[in-house]
């Protein structure tokens, strides 16, 4: 069985560029529906989440490792929600 072209894509710069964070294939965009309201046409597009789960940050624009390394460092900061309670 041969892998869709347009997924090929994706699988490869995964590969090419080391990436190490999940990556969700939804070329039905069912996951991004479930986010209410998310523009489905503006890639690329990057969700951060936070330890619920929850948005946490949108980029609607390629963004850079320096610019999302605050956010990340915040959202590790927090505690769990375990923790929390």
């Amino acid at each position: 069985m041969t892998s869709s072209p347009n997924r090929q894509k994706p699988v490869d710069f995964i590969k090419d560029n080391g990436v190490t964070y999940p990556s969700i294939w939804d070329p039905s965009q069912a996951a991004v529906a479930a986010l209410h309201g998310f523009p489905t046409s503006v890639v690329p597009a990057t969700l951060i989440l936070d330890k619920q789960h929850r948005v946490a940050a949108v980029y609607l624009a390629e963004v850079t490792d320096t610019q999302l390394e605050p956010v990340i460092e915040r959202l590790l900061a927090e505690p769990a929600e375990s923790d929390a309670a």
